[in-house]
């Protein structure tokens, strides 16, 4: 936690001495992702989510994002009824300065998050991943915007104990996100 806050800081000062119009952000979206693991059963899981996000950056050029998120999870994956995952996703984003009109985007990051399940030997399942994707900013003033964004989310699940043995589940997630943010 100590690597990721200080990497954290680095980036935040580094776009600081840039020589953008850098600002800090805020925002709420949510969409839906489509998640499909990779074991031989090929389960898929297609919830709802929502998200809170606090960023620093200049829209046209660099900024760097931390999304809280909430995936309204109802599966039957890992338990007999799948709980809530809660999560936390840092990314760094490059957008293009093309037009006034959007910012296209590209972003990559990684996050954690966490799901209660209901095992008899557990309760709870860890998870991380690897983020790539991309989208586009929409200004409507000089505070306000929309985004539209897709990720790719590489999934490694924390492993699974199955008595005689622990199995551990990774899966490709497809998430779609519509936000609204606002800059000050």
């Amino acid at each position: 936690m100590k690597k990721i806050l200080l990497a954290v800081l680095f980036c935040l000062s580094s776009l600081y001495g840039m020589q953008y119009d850098a600002h800090f952000y805020a925002g709420v979206g949510g969409g839906v992702q489509l998640e499909r693991f990779t074991d031989e059963s090929g389960a898929k899981n297609t919830p709802n989510f929502a998200s809170l996000k606090v960023g620093y950056g200049d829209k046209r050029a660099y900024s760097i994002e931390l999304m809280l998120n909430y995936v309204d999870n109802e599966s039957k994956i890992f338990s007999p009824d799948d709980g809530a995952r809660y999560g936390i996703d840092i990314a760094f984003v490059k957008a293009f300065d093309f037009t006034s009109l959007f910012y296209p985007s590209i972003r990559a990051g990684f996050g954690a998050s966490e799901m209660k399940v209901h095992r008899q030997l557990e309760d709870k399942i860890a998870s991380s991943s690897f983020n790539v994707g991309g989208g586009i900013l929409i200004p409507f003033s000089k505070h306000f915007e929309i985004e539209l964004n897709y990720d790719y989310k590489y999934t490694s699940y924390g492993a699974i104990d199955l008595v005689s043995q622990k199995k551990r589940l990774y899966s490709h997630i497809n998430q779609f996100y519509l936000g609204f943010n606002t800059r000050f």
